[in-house]
């Protein structure tokens, strides 16, 4: 780890030390003892050097379109967190970040670095689809059912999207974007309760060639706390490189290498040790090489890529596993019209993964999107479905939205007796957003459904079969001054008894003051942050044990706090959890610490 840092931060040093340096000290020279001419005059003007490295900061170069699907689409079916939402978003992880969209329950398996899957409108391990910068993030290793977020660096974001369907979540991850050409770095450090600690370190380079690179590592090692054994840690490297011979050709090439060692998760019942969570040291690693080609600058006008993908697996009890991805997509998008599709061949478990797209706002208040999805699985299998989305924005800041998604799916194509399963999931949503208050409240309907469980959690091997749920969905944000917020979310299934694998009456709450003083710090360099979240819900069934009998969820509640101070381009925050101090968990067995907490800092800078 330490050679690590080091080759990470040395050309850091190199790159950016000399120039801060110089910058505050452009005149100054300093005495020296020797005679005058024992040595040849200094040449190199160091503030004719800083001004030129500062005003590289303004040159913007050409990157690489977000590939994602193009085009109108109506109001209330997106979430997007940009860099200063992840930054500032009260997350460790990206787990975390997703508790943000109304509706999703974490599985937390502990404290930090424990598994995190996602549970939406009862819909288990098929709730979510992860897209990392344009391709399938397919679920691979222990658990080649559901994804565990925890796995995916927010460190190596830029943007993250979450498409909202009745039934399921689609989130689009896209990695750091370096659009100036002036160099990048960025190096954090955080401490915690028993010896917790994270270290980050950055460099990003572009070149007036047309040469790129970004380097990039997050370590992370998270402590047993409040069980007899639960440590993690996982060291996580990313290299990318680019090159633009003009501004409508670009190549990328990148890999994200993972390195999980997660241990056993053992609990003391009454004075006898008990292993209720796996463990497993691993190596995840993706890859991707893609060719890009566009005739504007922009986002509208016809655009081609192509895309080669692969995911490897292999950890210490022989599981070794290699996905690889090929295929293309093809987009056209005017101002009011868009039309895409795409089409790609995958080595394991889904051979075809075909999908075609379109967008339209004809003007008005009214805007439409559709999507047409077919999954061609081993087994003579196959997913066969379409989103649909229309809304009317009849005033500035009120829309009202309609969706569905309708048609066939498999929930799990890694399991070759996964049947295929109809579904006709309907949702309805009207909001409201201006300065200071905004809302919105929605109803869907899911049809009968049977989840899958989690591998992460052999206690609960299976999820009961949900017959058809009404959900109702409300959120909240009041600003009744510029420095205070107060925002929550709430989630319930209607009736008496609703889905397995997610609690009723679920809702978090949380209170913000975030100011800059601009009276004392008029220049806008200070900035801080302070939030206390409440999360709650309801009894309920989180699944079934390995005879078929019901597991109750206690309900319960968990206080957060987060302390957030920015200067110029220098972080410190203080995260603590479980600040009730309770026993109740988010799935049976597996405690969350109480007062855990973390403290950190980071620095990023430019030249």
């Amino acid at each position: 780890m330490s050679f690590l840092l080091t080759l990470l931060l040395l050309p850091l040093t190199l790159l950016v030390s000399p120039l801060r340096l110089s910058a505050q000290f452009p005149d100054e020279e300093a005495e020296d003892s020797a005679s005058a001419d024992s040595a040849a005059a200094d040449t190199f003007n160091t503030t004719e050097r800083y001004l030129r490295e500062q005003a590289e900061g303004n040159v913007r170069v050409p990157v690489l379109p977000f590939l994602r699907v193009e085009g109108p689409r109506p109001a209330l079916t997106r979430i997007v967190f940009t860099r200063d939402s992840i930054e500032w978003g009260h997350a460790a992880t990206l787990g975390d970040l997703l508790t943000q969209v109304p509706g999703v329950y974490l599985w937390r398996g502990g404290y930090i670095g424990r598994p995190e899957p996602v549970n939406f409108q009862g819909q288990g391990a098929s709730s979510v689809e992860y897209f990392l910068d344009g391709m399938p993030y397919v679920a691979a290793g222990v658990d080649s059912v559901a994804v565990d977020p925890v796995l995916i660096s927010l460190v190596f974001l830029d943007r993250i999207e979450v498409e909202r369907w009745p039934g399921q979540l689609r989130v689009h991850l896209f990695t750091r974007r370096n659009e100036r050409l002036a160099a990048r770095s960025r190096i954090a450090i955080a401490r915690g309760d028993n010896s917790f600690a994270r270290y980050d370190a950055a460099l990003e380079r572009r070149f007036t060639s047309g040469f790129g690179f970004t380097l990039a590592g997050d370590y992370l090692s998270s402590p047993t706390q409040a069980v007899v054994g639960s440590t993690y840690s996982n060291t996580q490297l990313w290299a990318q490189g680019s090159y633009h011979p003009t501004r409508w050709v670009g190549l990328q090439y990148q890999l994200i290498r993972s390195a999980p060692n997660r241990r056993a998760f053992v609990i003391n019942d009454a004075g006898v040790q008990d292993t209720i969570g796996p463990g497993y040291k691993a190596k995840r690693t993706d890859a991707q090489l893609r060719l890009s080609l566009r005739k504007e600058l922009n986002e509208l006008g016809p655009r081609a890529d192509i895309v080669y993908s692969r995911t490897a697996w292999d950890d210490e009890d022989g599981l070794d596993q290699q996905i690889d991805q090929l295929g293309g997509l093809i987009s056209y998008r005017t101002s009011r019209f868009s039309l895409g599709g795409s089409a790609f061949h995958r080595t394991r478990w889904t051979p075809l993964d075909a999908r075609v797209n379109a967008g339209l706002n004809p003007g008005g208040p009214f805007s439409a999107s559709a999507e047409l999805v077919h999954l061609r699985h081993f087994g003579g299998r196959a997913s066969d479905y379409a989103t649909l989305a229309a809304g009317l924005e009849p005033l500035r800041g009120l829309a009202l939205t309609g969706s569905a998604r309708l048609g066939k799916v498999v929930a799990a194509p890694s399991i070759p007796t996964a049947p295929e399963q109809d579904v006709k999931d309907l949702q309805g949503a009207l909001g409201w957003s201006r300065g200071r208050l905004g809302f919105q409240v929605s109803y869907a309907r899911t049809s009968a459904f049977s989840p899958l469980g989690y591998a992460d959690f052999p206690e609960v091997p299976q999820i009961g079969p949900s017959s058809r749920t009404e959900w109702i969905t409300a959120s909240v944000r009041v600003a009744p001054l510029q420095w205070l917020t107060l925002e929550s979310w709430y989630s319930d299934p209607a009736g008496d008894v609703g889905p397995e694998g997610i609690p009723p009456t679920h809702s978090i709450t949380a209170a913000t003051i975030r100011s800059k003083f601009l009276r004392e710090f008029p220049s806008g360099i200070f900035d801080l942050k302070l939030r206390l979240s409440l999360e709650s819900w309801g009894t309920g069934v989180i699944g079934r044990d390995s005879l078929g009998t019901p597991i109750e969820l206690h309900g319960a509640t968990f206080l957060r706090s987060l302390v957030q101070v920015q200067l110029d381009r220098f972080y410190l925050y203080w995260d603590r959890t479980n600040l009730g101090s309770t026993d109740l968990t988010y799935v049976p067995g597996f405690r969350i610490p109480s007062y855990g907490s973390n403290f950190g800092v980071r620095w990023e800078f430019e030249n």
